[in-house]
Parts: C-alpha cells; sequence; structure tokens
C-alpha cells in the first residue's frame, strides 16, 4: 500500500456536503483507504479571484496500485458529482488533487509529483499541516512551508469534514422489529443502562415519533438533543432542523470546540436516512418477537466487529467496511 495525499476542494452548490461524497466514494473503493482528513477551510479563491470563496481540505489515504490509476479513480469521482473542467482555475463541484505520493516523483502532462503548486497555495499547505505537519517536500515540512504561506483569509469552516459522522445505536427483536404504535417495543432495562452509558455526554438526532415517544416530550438529559423533521418548527430543549443541510450546519457548529460523539437514536425513517453517513452501529438484540410495525433498516456494507451477552440480551457492534 502507498500513502498519499490528496486535496479537497469546491466553490458551488452544498461544498461540504458534496466534499464529504467524495470522501466517501473513495472509501468505497477497494483498493484505497481513507485513513484520516483534516478540517475543512474556508478559503478565498487563488489564481482566478472573481469567484465565490472554497471550501478546502485534504486527506490522507492509502492505495494498492499505481499513480495514474489514483488519478483515474478520482477523476471518475469529480465527474460523477459533477465535476466539469471548463475554465483553468475557474469555479468547480469538487476538486480532487493528487498532492504527493511517498517515494513517488513523476513528472508529465497528465500527472506531475510532487503537485507543482503545493507549496504554493496556503488554502492546500494549512489542511496539509493539520495532518501531515512533518511532510517532507522540496527540503523542507509542511510545518515550515505553511508558516512561510500568506494564510489570510483562511479560517475553519463551522462544517463537519468526516465522511461518516454518526454512530447508530438499536434495540431489536429477533424480526428486526424497533417498535409498536410509535413505542418501544418493550423495557429492557439493561439495554437502557446500556443506551445512557453509550450515549451520554454525546449529541443524539431523533425522527418526530422518537420524540414524542419521550416521557413527557422532554429531552434526554445530559445529552444534546436534535429533531429532524420536516414540519416542526420549535420544541422547548430540543434544537428543530429541518433537512441535512441543516443538520450538518447545527452539527458542526455544535462540535466546532466540543468534539463529541454524534448518535443517531431513531426511528425507522431516521436511521434510513442517516444509515449512509454512519461509521458505527450499535445493537441490542433483544429475545423473542413483539409484533413490530417498524423495523431497523438492513446493516449492509457493515460487518460485526463485537458480540456480547448480557442477562437478557446480546450487545453487538458493527463497523463500515
Amino acid at each position: 500500500m502507498l500513502t498519499a495525499y490528496i486535496g479537497l476542494g469546491a466553490n458551488l452548490g452544498a461544498r461540504g456536503e458534496t466534499m464529504r461524497a467524495a470522501l466517501r466514494r473513495m472509501a468505497e473503493l477497494p483498493s484505497l483507504r481513507v485513513e484520516q482528513v483534516s478540517h475543512f477551510y474556508e478559503t478565498p479563491p487563488w489564481g482566478k479571484i472573481d469567484q465565490p470563496a472554497f471550501l478546502n481540505a485534504a486527506a490522507h489515504i492509502s492505495f494498492d496500485g499505481v499513480p495514474q490509476d489514483l488519478l483515474a479513480a478520482l477523476q471518475r469521482i469529480e465527474c460523477d458529482l459533477g465535476r466539469v473542467r471548463h475554465e483553468h482555475w475557474g469555479a468547480r463541484t469538487i476538486d480532487l488533487d493528487i498532492l504527493h505520493i511517498e517515494g513517488v516523483s513523476c513528472e508529465g502532462e497528465a500527472l506531475t509529483l510532487p503537485h507543482p503548486y503545493l507549496t504554493a497555495r496556503a488554502f492546500v499547505l494549512v489542511p496539509l499541516a493539520e495532518i501531515a505537519p512533518d511532510l517532507v517536500v522540496q527540503g523542507k515540512s509542511i510545518t515550515v512551508w505553511c508558516d512561510e504561506a500568506d494564510r489570510a483569509g483562511i479560517v475553519r469552516a463551522l462544517e463537519l469534514s468526516a465522511p461518516y459522522p454518526l454512530e447508530v445505536i438499536a434495540a431489536c427483536d429477533e424480526a428486526g422489529g424497533i417498535g409498536r404504535n410509535g413505542q418501544l417495543l418493550t423495557y429492557c432495562a439493561e439495554d437502557m443502562a446500556h443506551f445512557r452509558r453509550t450515549t451520554m455526554g454525546g449529541i443524539v438526532v431523533m425522527g418526530r415519533c422518537t420524540m414524542e415517544s419521550l416521557p413527557d416530550f422532554r429531552p434526554l438529559a445530559g445529552r444534546e438533543n436534535i429533531v429532524l423533521s420536516r414540519t416542526l418548527e420549535h420544541v422547548e430543549g430540543f434544537h428543530v432542523v429541518h433537512d441535512l443541510v441543516e443538520l450538518w450546519a447545527l452539527l458542526g457548529v455544535l462540535t466546532q470546540d466540543d468534539p463529541r460523539s454524534l448518535f443517531a437514536i431513531g426511528g425507522a425513517a431516521c436511521y434510513r436516512l442517516l444509515l449512509p453517513y454512519t461509521r458505527r452501529a450499535y445493537v441490542t438484540r433483544l429475545a423473542g418477537t413483539y409484533a413490530a410495525d417498524v423495523f431497523l433498516p438492513q446493516l449492509d456494507g457493515f460487518v460485526r466487529t463485537e458480540r456480547r451477552h448480557g442477562e437478557d440480551c446480546i450487545f453487538e457492534i458493527y463497523e463500515r467496511v
């Protein structure tokens, strides 16, 4: 496996979601593993300045293959996400640049490594210095290059950068059921203690029915509570968001200076919507069946990494492959 660093940029459309989508597409490639992603940074345009501001980030990856194959894969992702190459240094939906591949140096029409503008662009150096401060390029560390660059106008964005920022937690019966008539299937004290212990201090995201199933509509104590609903406007003690764009923006604000675990806690529609953005699932298996009318979606793309028997239930952990 080779180690490489990728620069990401976007200044059209839903920039943050497009960049996260690009990272998810990269992570889905069988020959590539996303190891680390910097924060997103708001940056002024470079080269051609009469265009909107950019979001920029850097990713540390490992890949199996040759640089030309990596370049082709990144260009396919750009194309799939709407990138049109019609203006040099112009506005773009998504830009994925190979900045550096350890142990590789080349110069050609399609690919030059290290990237010829790597040490000249502060919008590249700032996120790269965050994840690879000791990387040496042209005889200097990225930290030194970054210190020498003009970083005016570059600020950390209130935007999530993790492609899979969420964790799911759910309890289901032997048929996969998670609820009936808007309520839990059954009361399991052991699972309730597990839920509280796992989510305490974190941020929990729920749908409207799950919020309405809480006693007296009260938020869960010791956690930040978010309701995802197209129709609700205000609920005391809860943040209300109407779509994923609002959710990511709020989570970016809430975790800016206080990184916390982010949990999707139900119901079924909330799970279906948020599973594509989930890296880990905690699933409690309850004995028996309870005539459920809503069910946990299939955990496609996940593998079980832990299974522990409790007194009244089984606790499992699934990780995204």
